[in-house]
């Protein structure tokens, strides 16, 4: 113990500026991770209350036990997040916090793996700590570690399978982990269903060709990955062919409304060819712009990795390219694969940087092989590029925790949970919520904790079977039309733009958050 103690002492000592990085990449991911940003998206109240639900009652909001993929609004959310949330749901309560807690550690967990991946990339030090750089100020990496969609999982699973991969090639029994991380990640988001094939086939084709790895040990990963993605595999055969619901003692494949995937992709459709140019322009766009217009991916003027980023990223593709070829690099090869499969898996979809997040970490790697490059043929370069990269870090850093709570307020309902909270304790009867919130229903789950056997009880929808069926109703709330008509409801939860004129305000307790409001009968009219 004293011996692990001191060696622990002397490794810190001769490496302060690698912990320097993480401290402070871990402190831009966890400060004020339950405050920003401010509010909670619909998509975040969703996992965490189906978790909360699936932990104390064993059912889902939909009435599905153990479900190996969310039903959620109807065409379905992946499952996975909620899992991994439910020892901090279990610790902590149901919270914003505890809900997004997955996402800061997976943040952390992601900066590990890149340094891992970036000592087998790069043969000097140097290259090593300008990947854990490159990833610590990185904005992408920032701003999905700070909140919780579950598919943040997908690109930190795909990352630690790559880094367990790149460990299996010098004990192969690490390929058991990269495997198991290939598998998690079909449960983790639904692109996870054309990059995992393709790049599990392309990284064992490379694998054998090259003679790295034996035919029998790649035919056993490929059983243990067949076996371990069956139900969700299963789930897909009875979402495609119309088939019933699989209930089992230890999980259930449920029936979607209608399966999201073909939403969003061409994969299981009959127009996979078409529009393939036009994906692949959108793709060049989103990739050189850094923006796809969504307030929660990227704040226009630093996109993912800075606009400073894009040179050494087109330098990196031309150096581990080479690397590849010339040095046969079986790090590098893995890397451009990666990147490949994560390109191809972009012209099957409806393109925004979540739906393509598993592109971002080897773009990374290629944007911190080009740094490499880039400061070995140009004398001192680096001496004006990373302080660059420093202050628009710093730049970063002051509008996402100054401006940006005020930017995505709205869009995150900031205030509706205090507003729902306070509209519940205040009375016992009914109470007309608004629905100037994109399902307001999730979340008096969440705030309120449901008992989801009382919602799968009671309640009614305005489209039931529809793709994202809307909530007309449960128990004592009811939702869309709040507008205040005396005596019919305790309470109404009502955006501020939609509160009555004065005259109409009169007869109501009044109580304001930032962005709704409250509306209760004074005890005089209500008599």
């Amino acid at each position: 113990m004293k011996e692990a103690l001191k060696s622990s002492l002397g490794w810190i000592r001769r490496n302060p500026l690698l912990i320097l990085l993480f401290a402070v990449g871990a402190l831009v991911r966890l400060w004020y991770g339950g405050v920003i940003p401010p509010g909670l998206n619909q998509d975040e109240a969703s996992v965490g209350y189906d978790a909360y639900a699936i932990l104390h009652y064993g059912i889902d909001r939909n009435g599905a036990s153990l479900p190996v993929h969310l039903i959620a609004w109807g065409s379905g959310q992946n499952a996975l997040y909620a899992y991994f949330s439910m020892p901090f749901i279990y610790l902590f309560g149901l919270n914003v916090w505890s809900v997004r807690a997955v996402s800061m550690l997976f943040g952390l967990i992601g900066m590990a793996a890149m340094y891992g991946i970036g000592r087998r990339m790069f043969d000097s030090r140097k290259g090593v700590l300008l990947a854990l750089f490159l990833t610590a100020i990185c904005p992408w990496h920032i701003m999905m570690s700070r909140w919780g969609l579950e598919s943040n999982l997908f690109p930190t699973l795909a990352l630690l399978a790559v880094y367990f991969l790149l460990l299996g090639l010098e004990k192969p029994k690490w390929l058991y982990g990269s495997t198991i991380m290939l598998a998690l990640s079909l449960y983790a988001y639904g692109t996870a269903y054309f990059f995992v094939p393709v790049f599990t086939v392309a990284a064992a084709t490379y694998l054998w060709a090259t003679k790295r790895v034996k035919p029998a040990i790649l035919l056993l990963q490929a059983a243990l990955l067949a076996v371990l993605s069956l139900p969700i595999l299963l789930f897909l055969y009875i979402n495609k062919a119309g088939k019933e619901a699989i209930v089992t003692p230890f999980f259930t494949i449920p029936k979607l409304t209608v399966p999201r995937v073909e939403q969003v992709s061409a994969l299981f459709s009959d127009g996979l060819a078409e529009g393939i140019a036009l994906r692949a322009n959108k793709l060049l766009e989103l990739l050189l712009s850094q923006d796809d217009g969504l307030p929660w991916n990227a704040i226009p003027d630093y996109g993912y990795i800075y606009p400073l980023g894009i040179p050494f990223i087109a330098i990196g593709i031309g150096v581990v390219a080479a690397k590849m070829f010339k040095n046969k690099s079986a790090p590098h090869a893995i890397v451009c694969l990666w990147f490949a499969a994560a390109l191809l898996m972009a012209l099957i979809m409806d393109i925004n940087m979540n739906r393509i997040n598993v592109i971002f970490y080897p773009i990374l790697l290629l944007g911190s092989a080009g740094l490499v490059w880039f400061g070995e043929w140009i004398r001192d370069s680096l001496k004006i590029v990373l302080p660059a990269f420093v202050m628009l870090f710093a730049l970063f850093g002051w509008h996402y925790f100054t401006k940006y709570p005020d930017e995505i307020g709205p869009t995150f309902y900031e205030s509706f949970g205090e507003a729902v909270r306070y509209a519940s304790g205040e009375t016992d009867g009914p109470i007309a919520v608004t629905g100037a919130v994109n399902m307001p229903y999730i979340y008096v789950l969440f705030y309120e904790r449901v008992d989801p056997r009382s919602f799968v009880d009671t309640v009614t929808y305005s489209n039931p079977g529809a793709p994202f069926q809307q909530v007309r109703s449960f128990g004592r709330y009811t939702f869309g039309d709040a507008a205040p008509v005396r005596g019919r409801a305790a309470a109404y939860v009502l955006h501020n733009s939609e509160l009555p004129p004065a005259a109409i305000l009169e007869g109501y307790e009044i109580r304001r958050f930032k962005n709704f409001s409250v509306l209760t009968e004074k005890a005089s009219n209500s008599l």
